[in-house]
């Protein structure tokens, strides 16, 4: 019993890291293409956003398309 209960204790234990990935560190090298890689994910973003940004300034500056319509005089 004793045998079982520190067995599935070692197995939790060894299951629960939570690490992911390589477990090695990068060399410099990575390290700086990790980096590039991270910045120009950054610029992407933050140019998508940009243009999300314009875009909707520019739809709510517009006139809009369709004519509204006036409300309706009761007929006498």
């Amino acid at each position: 019993m004793r045998r079982l209960v520190v067995l599935m204790l070692a197995s939790a234990l060894l299951a629960a890291c939570g690490l992911k990935g390589p477990l090695y560190l990068p060399t410099p090298q990575q390290e700086r293409e990790i980096a590039e890689r991270k910045k120009r994910l950054e610029q992407r973003e933050q140019r998508e956003k940009q243009q999300q940004q314009t875009s909707q300034t520019q739809q709510s500056g517009q006139p809009e398309s369709q004519p509204t319509q006036q409300p309706r005089q009761p007929q006498q």
